[in-house]
């Protein structure tokens, strides 16, 4: 039998392409790659089990947080690098309590005891966390003060006693106040003017209860009688008055424009609004709707 060259030199040529895809697939299977450890894992002491290393003020405002994010009761700490003092960790204890989100939304208290040492002083934090505090992680994310102000109107609806929102951004506490009060504004002119519709209602009833018997009444009256109540002509033509016979202090003037009604006065808003942090701007709104 023949064999045919050009069929075989193709046979080779597609064994020569498999050959080379197959090299490159394993060169892309073989790539490196690296693992990321997380970030937290470098402030564990690894000389010490379930106690924190710190080397700088930063690291130890960023430990608190770590406990403070992981619910822990009570952490130790060591201090590392630096001439530490008490000053300086009663500082850290104040700002993660009072301007960080987490700390200032969380914990209720955070106590710690002091103790310097040669190579290292100790810091022992107990803390205390928010009974009425929800989780960080399921609060409702929202850009705007206008989306409070839905969250709010659904919470009045379904009588919710509280709503917590969290901003994407720090807001501005004028915000979110005139977002309230321009709620509360709002439920109180339709609570008046329904108020109003229903006395309007109750008052055209009873005006039609009293008229049907005057109705009655003068159907009942024989015809041809004079009405007592009709009044006499007294024979005296009527003067006619213009607007030029009217007294000046009478007569309509142009620069006295018609008086302009009175601003409505609403209630003051009885809801409570609190702010984590207590700053000029804030990432965590709580609103306490009891009134």
């Amino acid at each position: 039998m023949k064999k045919n060259p050009p069929r075989a030199a193709g046979q080779a040529a597609s064994l020569l392409l498999a050959v080379c895809l197959l090299s490159g697939c394993t060169a892309l299977l073989e790539r490196s790659y690296s693992v990321v450890e997380p970030y937290a894992d470098r402030y564990w002491d690894s000389g010490a089990e379930d106690t924190l290393r710190v080397d700088n003020y930063q690291d130890l405002v960023n430990s608190l947080l770590l406990l403070v994010e992981e619910h822990a009761e009570e952490g130790v700490i060591r201090c590392y690098g630096e001439s530490w003092t008490y000053q300086q960790a009663r500082a850290a204890r104040e700002e993660v309590r009072r301007e960080t989100t987490l700390g200032s939304y969380l914990l209720k208290d955070l106590l710690f005891d002091y103790e310097s040492g040669t190579n290292y002083s100790t810091i022992t934090c107990t803390m205390s966390y928010r009974e009425d505090a929800e989780d960080v992680s399921s609060l409702i994310t929202i850009s705007d003060s206008q989306s409070l102000v839905d969250l709010l109107r659904l919470a009045v609806r379904e009588e919710l006693e509280k709503q917590t929102a969290r901003f994407s951004y720090d807001t501005p506490r004028e915000d979110v106040l005139a977002a309230v009060e321009g709620l509360w504004q709002e439920m109180c002119q339709a609570e008046m003017e329904q108020q109003a519709t229903l006395e309007a209602d109750l008052k055209a009833e009873e005006d039609g209860q009293e008229a049907e018997p005057e109705a009655e009444s003068e159907a009942d009256s024989p015809e041809g009688e004079p009405n007592a109540q009709a009044e006499e002509p007294s024979g005296e033509p009527e003067e006619n008055t213009s607007e030029e016979d009217l007294p000046d202090d009478e007569e309509p003037s142009a620069d006295n424009p018609a008086e302009e009604p009175e601003p409505v006065v609403y209630p003051p808003c009885p809801w409570q609004i609190k702010y984590y942090p207590d700053n000029a701007t804030a990432e965590i709104v709580e609103v306490i709707l009891k009134r």
